[in-house]
């Protein structure tokens, strides 16, 4: 008998693990057999059997036998009929025993399909990291990346055009009062009011009110950066989009304030990196507890109200890609499937695999993406119709594992603990691997690439320049400094991996950028005389910028006891002169951090001095009344000669 008489019949699911080349052969045996005439073949020899005219002739004689009178043994056939309806039987049960069937109808096979190479879904055609365009930057250069000059730019124009609108009016209330004028702000300005906030993030001073700021026991780059007044006149009017059309925007777009700008932030964050093969799709709830048409309240958040951001970032990293600011339910009613459309418009322009939580995975956005080249991992509710009873059953041996498969996805249910069962979706395996920890492959991975975005929210937070404000515009141009600032420190630093690593390597990098933003402010309030009159601005000027004091002292006019100036007065500017500030241009330039000890110590040197001073006078006037007393000579002698020693 040919041996295609024997070949065995596959299911669907038993066709769909084989390859391709098994896939080809298969057919062509089924071929085969249909085209087949002949059931039985003949064999050629000298003592084989000869069929002709309906005799079967054999070496045993009997010529009463022949294919009419045979009688045949129905009962034989009978049996082999029961034995092949038993077997085929046997065989759908186990077929069946090894399939899953969800509420939907959905099945799931048992047997892991066959092992093949990486997903082309998950190969990188490009290198991972910074972008070319961000090597050999500076701190600052790096910040401009993100922060352009372009987005500054815009700031700064609506922001001076909101202020002289509102000082025209109030000019235009009081004609009889003189005409009060707005000073525009410039980008240099722009920036340092940006570095200024950035080192209150720093210095995680950003809740203290502006006067505990610009006091001398603070750090002395407020100061030396702008006035108190101006801050908060910067505060007060900054704006980010043109108020004569925020209405009509806001028909659309209720994020309408600050939305140029979010799209600005978002397109530098792709064009400076390049992701790599594992994102992160996840929400951020920014603390604000003001008026919005959008604020959320999430109780599993640690802030609980807020404003809600979607971000897709860089699991290994946490870089942030894209954000999309959540503004409530749209004006056409309740928004269906949000979790899936929300991760497609963030990753549609990425590639690799997409790790995320319950609330966006599901069996439709996992086909989708693959229609997309992309790969996704996520955790599944356990209400889902597609999941099979047997899955989603808890009363399970602890750290046990089943596995469901179909065609390019995979779902896993893993129980961690008693009564307690995890589900898992993913169209990156498709095997049933355990790891050396005794959990699923799947889960690992899951552990390993979920936190991106919880990871960016939580350093965002370490150092926040968020303040207290009414208007949620700037509550989320806040969120954006802590944004950009991050992105900026993650490049920097992929840049230069030879950078020593230290507890405190983001503090000093924010630290170094807030004084790189306001160095060309400050140079140009160095040189400005009416600035450099105020005592703690020249103190906090010459911190950074060691030639001020000296530069100040040059252009003061020359004083003398025969002009009619006082001795005390002389002799207190004659020291402030010798030991107005040490040159901190060496340390400015190798530390990586401002020490704010050397100038309280400075401050401290120059009082004792004036305390001293005023002793040595007093001194001298009593001792000039008694000079006959021999006891006042020395005294004198004594006093002169310290003071010799002092200067």
């Amino acid at each position: 008998m040919d041996s295609r008489r024997n070949m065995e019949y596959l299911s669907s699911n038993q066709y769909m693990r084989l390859s391709d080349t098994e896939k080809e052969q298969y057919i062509q045996n089924l071929l085969d057999e249909i085209s087949d005439d002949e059931l039985f073949s003949v064999p050629e020899g000298d003592e084989s059997e000869q069929v002709a005219d309906g005799v079967v002739e054999s070496d045993v004689e009997d010529p009463d036998y022949t294919i009419d009178n045979a009688q045949v043994d129905e009962a034989d056939y009978e049996e082999s009929d029961n034995e092949s309806d038993a077997a085929d039987d046997s065989e759908e049960i186990n077929l069946r025993a090894a399939e899953f069937v969800a509420r939907d109808s959905t099945i799931w096979s048992s047997h892991p399909r066959l092992a093949r190479q990486t997903r082309q879904q998950n190969i990188l055609r490009r290198r991972s990291g910074s972008a070319r365009s961000t090597t050999m930057m500076s701190i600052v250069n790096t910040y401009k990346c993100f922060m352009t000059q372009e987005m500054v730019d815009t700031i700064v124009r609506y922001t001076n055009k909101k202020a002289e609108a509102t000082y025209a009016e109030l000019n235009a209330k009081h004609p009889e009062a003189e005409p009060k004028p707005w000073k525009k702000v410039t980008l240099s300005e722009m920036y340092a009011f940006i570095g200024v906030l950035i080192m209150t993030g720093a210095n995680r001073s950003n809740a203290e009110c502006a006067p505990d700021l610009w006091s001398v026991e603070n750090c002395p780059l407020y100061r030396a950066s702008m006035g108190i007044n101006r801050f908060q006149a910067i505060l007060r009017f900054i704006r980010f989009d043109d108020g004569n059309t925020r209405a009509q925007r806001l028909v659309t777009d209720k994020a309408a304030p600050i939305s140029e700008l979010w799209t600005m932030m978002n397109y530098n964050f792709e064009q400076s990196y390049n992701p790599s093969e594992y994102l992160t799709v996840d929400e951020q709830l920014f603390p604000y507890r003001g008026r919005t048409r959008f604020t959320q309240y999430i109780p599993s958040k640690p802030a609980k109200y807020g404003i809600k951001v979607w971000w897709v970032c860089d699991a290994k990293n946490a870089y942030p890609l894209h954000g999309q600011i959540y503004t409530g339910q749209a004006p056409t009613g309740r928004e269906t499937n949000q979790g899936e459309r929300v991760v497609k418009d963030l990753v549609s322009r990425f590639h690799g695999n997409v790790t995320m939580d319950n609330f966006f995975t599901s069996l439709n956005l996992l086909e989708s993406l693959s229609s997309m080249k992309l790969t996704a991992v996520g955790t599944l509710r356990k209400n889902k119709p597609y999941i099979p009873k047997m899955l989603a059953h808890k009363d399970r041996a602890e750290r046990s594992s089943t596995f469901g498969f179909r065609p390019n996805i995979s779902i896993c249910s893993y129980v961690p603990k008693k009564n307690k069962a995890v589900i898992l979706l993913s169209s990156m395996h498709d095997d049933d691997h355990i790891g050396e920890s005794g959990k699923p492959e799947m889960i690992e991975f899951y552990n390993k690439t979920k936190g991106g975005v919880d990871v960016m929210d939580q350093l965002l937070g370490e150092y926040t320049c968020q303040r207290m404000t009414k208007r949620w515009p700037l509550s989320l141009f806040f969120n954006m400094i802590d944004l950009t600032a991050l992105a900026a420190y993650i490049i920097y630093y992929e840049n230069n991996p030879n950078i020593r690593c230290t507890n405190t390597k983001r503090k000093r990098f924010l630290r170094q950028l807030a004084k790189e933003l306001s160095m060309p402010i400050i140079e140009e309030r160095s040189v400005n005389q009416q600035v450099m009159r105020n005592f703690n601005t020249k103190i906090a000027v010459a911190s950074f910028i060691s030639t001020a004091l000296q530069g100040s002292a040059d252009n003061r006019p020359p004083t003398s006891a025969a002009a009619g100036a006082k001795p005390k007065k002389q002799q207190v500017e004659a020291i402030f002169s010798a030991t107005s500030m040490t040159n901190t241009e060496d340390e400015r330039v190798t530390c990586a951090e401002y020490v704010s000890a050397q100038y309280a110590y400075s401050i401290l040197q120059i009082h004792l001095h004036v305390i001293f001073v005023k002793i040595m006078i007093d001194f001298f006037i009593h001792i000039d009344q008694n000079s006959s007393n021999p006891a006042n000579i020395f005294i004198k002698n004594l006093v002169q000669s310290t003071y010799n020693e002092a200067n």
